[in-house]
């Protein structure tokens, strides 16, 4: 049986890409904030105490250090989770639906044939 819709597979193909494109991008991005916390914390303390306290007692507080960065990593990490979700979800909302409708078609095509 010939396949229909060709744009919409490769529309589903695009999302999948997109769905697994924003995983990788997201693990990523989030070791690489909760590493510049890790670090960046280090160096901006390290600066604090060489010029002076900047921005009151406590300098940037929590989002300034290692807790910070892996806090922003978790956000980040929750946020491209649901993305990524997202994205594979349409893919296969669409693949589904295109199986339905071959499924449909196939049962139309067979009853028509082998019923008089």
């Amino acid at each position: 049986m010939e396949k229909r819709f060709k744009v919409l597979r490769i529309i589903g193909g695009i999302y999948r890409v997109l769905g697994w494109i924003t995983a990788g991008l997201t693990v990523l991005s989030a070791l690489g904030v909760c590493l510049i916390g890790l670090f960046g914390g280090g160096l901006l303390s390290q600066m604090q105490q060489q010029f002076g306290q900047m921005g009151g007692p406590g300098g940037m507080g929590v989002m300034g250090g290692a807790l910070g960065g892996i806090l922003a990593g978790v956000g980040i990490l929750v946020y491209g989770a649901v993305m990524t979700l997202l994205f594979l979800g349409t893919a296969e909302g669409i693949d589904l639906l295109l199986a339905l409708e071959e499924n449909t078609r196939a049962t139309a095509d067979y009853l028509q044939r082998y019923t008089g």
